[in-house]
């Protein structure tokens, strides 16, 4: 497989160059470039793209591609990534409630939110086969596609030439929880790449509304050797189903870059070499 760095936390604290630089010195073989608004997106677009290829890096793709139902904003951005033939973006999708509180607040419904991200498929299916473009959406707490079941069926029926999913199995233990191998398996083809950190659950406080008394939780973002997920789960469940493509290292990185993904790029190799890459004996029975 192989390493990549998201510099989305970072870009508003390092130029491009530096950001070149970080992913260079910590040992990753490409970039995943967060870019700006629309207005700033096509002289940034340029640099990231000169940078890469300077320093001998790739890039994975692009991220912050704008609402999958604008379609003029759609046609702007595509048209940024074709001009330094750019091949993956991640778009953004109508959001969910994240909690209860939004959902109290929510008007529409899960099926209505689902109806206007379906619907924006075939334009951007046809602006895909148009520029050749990916779109991808991501696995995420308070999104429409917050799991891999969810994700897999806003994207039945289209092709996953045109379409995919940055699996992100932290985000998935938030919420939308499956074992990592039914993850990669429901995905299938749809699978783009994988976005690597970790995550500790902290009591933030209680509170009491309508009437009751409740425990308010948080989740901390932590580098990818800490936390809950076990990403030798994680990898075993990616071998098994054959993916050789990009782990990408996203937010837990924020103070010193460069040591901090030396470690935990270091890391996440030692469990992709050392994650089984098959099903072992005794088989389980309980559907027997």
């Amino acid at each position: 497989m192989k390493y990549s760095v998201n510099t989305n936390c970072l870009r508003n604290d390092y130029s491009i160059k530096q950001l070149v630089d970080i992913c260079k010195e910590s040992g990753a073989d490409g970039i995943e470039w967060g870019l700006p608004a629309l207005a700033d997106a096509e002289k940034a677009i340029k640099e990231m793209h000169r940078q890469t290829v300077d320093a001998g890096l790739e890039i994975v793709g692009y991220l912050n591609g704008g609402q999958c139902r604008k379609r003029d904003e759609m046609r702007k951005w595509a048209d940024i990534l074709v001009s330094v033939s750019g091949k993956s973006l991640r778009i953004a999708h109508p959001w969910v409630a994240y909690n209860f509180d939004e959902s109290l607040h929510q008007k529409d419904s899960w099926w209505e939110i689902f109806k206007l991200a379906r619907d924006s498929l075939p334009f951007l299916e046809t602006l895909s086969n148009e520029t050749g473009i990916r779109f991808v959406f991501e696995t995420h707490g308070g999104a429409l596609t917050a799991s891999s079941l969810s994700a897999i069926k806003l994207l039945e029926g289209f092709s996953a030439e045109n379409f995919g999913i940055i699996y992100d199995p932290t985000n998935n233990i938030i919420e939308g929880n499956m074992r990592p191998r039914s993850d990669v398996e429901v995905l299938g083809d749809y699978l783009a790449y994988v976005h690597a950190k970790n995550c500790i659950p902290y009591f933030e406080k209680e509170i009491v509304d309508y009437g009751v008394k409740r425990m308010c939780w948080r989740y901390r973002v932590t580098s990818p050797s800490v936390g809950m997920l076990d990403w030798l789960e994680v990898f075993f469940a990616l071998k098994l189903a054959g993916y050789d493509g990009w782990i990408s290292s996203e937010e837990y990185f924020t103070s010193e870059p460069i040591e901090i993904l030396k470690q935990e790029i270091g890391f996440l190799k030692h469990c992709e070499q050392h994650a089984p890459n098959t099903i072992e004996e005794p088989f389980t029975a309980f559907n027997e």
